[in-house]
């Protein structure tokens, strides 16, 4: 038995999954979810594989163009949330937390340009004879990273948005997306459907401005990676009283 296999046993057998029996040690396992790489599988199996729902609408998410930056918990652990009694979709709610002066306050990104995701590919074993019949296992998936332009703000905001890297880097941030429509981008609570939390980003960069010269205007990058399956239950989100893009303050004006 090797020693990973061990260790997946003792960890099963002291959460009630699994049940050893005889000098043998036989090995009764329970259903019990294990986690490889950056997905989940079911062990054992379950009867019947699993039904995937009709497509009864298509489901799009516009250009982003700006972002609402949060930390994903307040001092005391407790998640930064909206509520059924702070609606995401009241404009209340946001100028609230704009305002807020502890670990909830919420700020706006200037417009973004060129918003583009990457990655999100699988990752695989070797292949070759490295592996049966030369085909590769999958091992998980790489991260989905954003990548945008600040174009033409000034170096004092560029500077005070750099202070957010720490907060990445101290794994505690998170982004609400804002689309070209005024729709929202957020994750819906799996059980209340009326909560959404900010989306946790990691490796946030904000770059030092590079000059456009003649024919470019001048632009700082800005860039980010999103968690594993982050967007399993992602969710959009239609305001009731307002646009995200003109509405929540600060904002920088498209073209200057």
């Amino acid at each position: 038995m090797t020693r990973n296999i061990k260790k997946i046993i003792t960890f099963a057998a002291e959460h009630g999954n699994i049940t050893v029996k005889g000098s043998r040690k036989t090995i009764l396992f329970n259903k019990i979810k294990i986690r490889i790489m950056s997905f989940v599988c079911s062990c054992p199996a379950a009867a019947a594989i699993t039904t995937i729902p009709a497509v009864t609408c298509p489901e799009n998410f516009g250009q982003i163009q700006k972002v609402a930056f949060q930390r994903l918990k307040k001092a005391d652990g407790t998640k930064n949330s909206f509520t059924s009694t702070a609606a995401i979709t009241a404009l209340a709610s946001w100028t609230a937390l704009m305002a807020a002066a502890d670990g909830s306050k919420i700020v706006i990104s200037p417009y973004i340009n060129a918003p583009a995701d990457s990655g999100g590919d699988a990752r695989r074993t070797g292949g070759g004879n490295d592996d049966l019949g030369g085909i590769s296992e999958v091992l998980g998936a790489n991260p989905v990273q954003f990548d945008g332009s600040l174009r033409s703000v000034p170096q004092s905001i560029i500077k005070v948005m750099k202070e957010l890297m720490c907060e990445a880097q101290a794994g505690n941030l998170g982004v609400f997306l804002f689309d070209e429509n005024g729709k929202i981008e957020a994750i819906q609570d799996k059980t209340t459907a009326t909560t959404f939390y900010p989306i946790p980003i990691r490796s946030l960069f904000i770059g030092s401005k590079i000059h456009g010269n003649f024919d470019a205007k001048d632009s700082n990058a800005i860039s980010w990676m999103y968690l594993d399956n982050y967007s399993d239950q992602l969710a959009i989100v239609t305001p009731a009283d307002f646009n995200p893009l003109t509405d929540l303050a600060p904002a920088v004006t498209p073209g200057q």
